[in-house]
C-alpha cells in the first residue's frame, strides 16, 4: 500500500500558513527530550560519518565582494520578481561565487529551483546557506525536503540542528511536531532508535498540550486536519493517528463545529488505525467515548446527523475492510451484532469473512439463511450481496444444484447476478463459474468466467471503479490515505489473477483451479 507522498505545495507553503491554534498556556503534562540526548545522538553520528564535520574556519570575503555580491543578489530578485527565471537564477549563482557566505542568495536560488520542481537542487542550495548560518524556518525547509528526497543523514542532521536550536523554548505547534517526526522517522530508518523513543515520548505530550489549547472553530478544526494528513504524508501514521485520538480526547467539541471536528477526527483515527494493523479495540474505545460525550457523528458528509453507536461501528468496520484490515473488521462486525443482532449486512459481511477464513459452523449458517430470509421481507438493496454469499455458503456445503431438500449455489449465484443493479460483479460471475464447474456444466462455466474477464478488462469498469474508490476518499472519508489503485487491486486483482489462470487452463485442457471447499465445523 502506497502511502500518499508528501506535498510539494505543502512544503513551500506552510510556514506561512496561520496554524489556527490557540496558545494560551494548559496544565498538560510536559515531556521534553533532554537536550543531551539529542548531542550525543548527534556526535555519534558525526562519528561515523553520518553528517558531516563542520568547517572550522569559514572563507574570508573581502568586503568589496561582499558589495559586488550583494549587487548581484538585487539585480537577481528584482529579475525573479519580473518573472525572468532564468536570469534570476544565472545571478543568484554569480552572488553566491562571489561570496560563498551570502545566505540570502543561497536561500532564494533553493526557492527558485524549488518552485521549478527541481528540489534535489533546491536541497543543495538551502544547505549551503545552512553551512554558513542556522536557521530555524530554513532549518525546518530543507530537513523535510531532504526527507522527502531520502537524504536521511542530511534530514536528521538538520532537523537535530533545529530541535537543538529550539531547545530552550520550544514552541507547541504543527511546525514543532512536524520536525519531531521527520527526524524521528528518518533515525528510525538509520537505525538509531535511542532517541526516536524519547522523540515520539515529546510528540505526543505535544500533541497533549496542543489538543487542550484547541478551541472548536473552523480555523481549529482545519488545522487539526492538515496536520494529521501531514504527518500520514511524512509517513509517521502513529503520530498522525494519535493526533487525531488526543484531539478529541482532551480538545473541545463545543459549539457548532465541534460535531464536525468530531466527525473528521473520528473517520482519520479508524483510517489510520486500521493501516497500522490495529485490532478494532481502540476504535471501539473511542466511539464509545463520543457516544457519551454525545460528540457522536458518522462519515464527514453527514456530520450534521446524529448517529447511533451501531451505525457508525458498522462504517467503521466497512473502512477496516476496505483498507485491508480484515480481522479488524471482524471484531468491528461482530460489535455491531452485540448492539444490532439484526443487522442485515453486518451478518452477512461477518459470514462471508469467516468462509474466507476457513470456517462453516452450524451458528454461521443460520446466521447467513436468517440474514437471507429478512432481507427478503424487507425487499433490501442488499439482496443481491447476501445472495451472493449464500450461493457461496452452498458452494462451500457442495450442494451446487437445487434439489428437493434446498435451493443450491447456482440458483442463488444466478439470482444474485440478476438482482444486481446494472451489470453483475465479476466476483459474482467468478463464483457462479466455480459453482458451474463443479456440477459439471462446464461450457456454462467458461461463459461465466468469460462474462467476469470481460467486465474486468472493460476500460470503462476500471474507470468508474477507480473513479467511485476517489470518490470515497475525497467525498467520503475526506481524507486520502492509499493510492485508489491499490484499492482497486485488493477487490479484483486476486480475481483477476485467477479468471486467467482458470480460463488458461481450460483452454490447454487441464482441470481448471477452482476454490477450495471449506470443511464443515459442527
Amino acid at each position: 500500500m502506497n502511502l500518499v507522498r508528501l506535498s510539494i505545495l505543502f512544503l513551500s507553503v506552510f510556514l506561512s500558513q496561520a496554524t489556527g491554534f490557540a496558545t494560551e498556556s494548559s496544565d498538560a503534562p510536559v515531556y521534553r527530550v533532554d537536550s543531551n540526548l539529542i548531542r550525543l545522538t548527534f556526535s555519534e553520528m558525526l562519528m561515523i560519518g553520518y553528517v558531516d564535520r563542520p568547517s572550522e574556519a569559514k572563507s574570508n570575503t573581502t568586503q568589496r565582494n561582499q558589495n559586488r555580491s550583494a549587487r548581484h543578489y538585487i539585480l537577481a530578485r528584482e529579475s525573479s520578481l519580473a518573472g525572468k527565471n532564468a536570469e534570476a537564477e544565472r545571478l543568484y549563482r554569480i552572488a553566491t561565487s562571489i561570496d560563498p557566505e551570502n545566505l540570502a542568495a543561497w536561500e532564494e536560488l533553493g526557492d527558485l529551483c524549488f518552485e521549478q520542481g527541481r528540489q534535489r537542487e533546491a536541497a543543495d542550495a538551502w544547505n549551503a546557506a545552512l553551512e554558513q548560518q542556522d536557521d530555524a524556518d530554513l532549518l525546518l525547509k530543507c530537513g523535510l525536503l531532504e526527507y522527502e528526497l531520502e537524504l536521511l543523514k542530511r534530514a536528521s542532521e538538520h532537523l537535530m540542528r533545529r530541535r537543538l536550536l529550539l531547545d530552550d523554548d520550544l514552541p507547541v505547534n504543527h511546525e514543532t511536531i512536524l520536525q519531531n517526526a521527520a527526524m524521528s522517522e528518518a533515525l528510525k530508518r538509520l537505525g538509531n532508535r535511542g532517541l526516536v523513543k524519547a522523540v515520539r515520548l515529546e510528540i505526543e505530550s505535544l500533541l497533549v498540550q496542543l489538543a487542550l489549547r484547541s478551541s472548536s472553530d473552523v480555523g481549529n478544526g482545519k488545522s487539526w486536519m492538515r496536520l494529521v494528513q501531514n504527518l500520514t504524508a511524512i509517513g509517521d501514521i502513529r503520530s498522525a493517528r494519535d493526533a487525531a485520538r488526543l484531539r478529541l480526547e482532551h480538545g473541545s467539541l463545543e459549539g457548532e463545529y465541534g460535531p464536525w471536528i468530531s466527525s473528521n477526527m473520528k473517520t482519520r483515527f479508524i483510517l489510520l488505525d486500521a493501516l497500522m494493523g490495529g485490532s478494532g479495540e481502540e476504535v471501539i474505545q473511542l466511539i464509545e467515548m463520543l457516544d457519551e460525550k454525545e460528540c457522536l457523528r458518522g462519515l464527514p458528509p453527514d456530520w450534521r446527523k446524529d448517529a447511533t453507536l451501531t451505525s457508525v461501528l458498522y462504517e467503521a468496520a466497512v473502512d477496516y475492510a476496505t483498507v485491508g484490515n480484515q480481522p479488524g473488521a471482524n471484531l468491528l462486525f461482530a460489535e455491531v451484532l452485540i448492539h444490532d443482532p439484526d443487522h442485515l449486512l453486518a451478518r452477512n459481511n461477518l459470514g462471508y469473512a469467516a468462509m474466507e477464513s476457513g470456517m462453516i459452523n452450524r451458528p454461521l449458517v443460520e446466521m447467513l439463511e436468517a440474514a437471507l430470509v429478512d432481507a427478503r421481507a424487507s425487499e433490501s438493496e442488499a439482496l443481491f450481496q447476501i445472495l451472493d454469499t449464500v450461493g457461496w455458503l452452498r458452494y462451500m456445503q457442495g450442494h451446487y444444484e437445487s434439489d428437493d431438500y434446498a435451493v443450491g449455489a447456482i440458483e442463488f449465484l444466478e439470482e444474485a447476478a440478476s438482482s444486481s443493479t446494472g451489470e453483475p460483479d465479476p466476483v459474482i460471475l467468478d463464483h457462479l463459474g466455480d459453482a458451474l464447474w463443479m456440477a459439471n456444466r462446464r461450457d456454462e462455466a467458461v461463459d461465466a468466467w468469460m462474462a467476469a474477464l470481460r467486465r474486468l478488462n472493460e476500460p470503462e469498469f476500471k474507470q468508474i471503479t477507480m473513479r467511485d474508490m476517489g470518490m470515497l476518499q475525497g467525498m467520503i472519508w475526506q481524507f486520502r490515505v492509499v493510492d485508489s489503485r491499490d484499492l482497486y487491486d485488493r477487490e479484483y486483482g486476486a480475481v483477476l489473477a485467477s479468471l486467467v489462470e482458470k480460463l488458461s487452463a481450460v483452454e490447454q485442457g487441464a482441470p481448471p483451479e477452482v476454490a477450495e471447499r471449506i470443511m464443515f465445523i459442527k
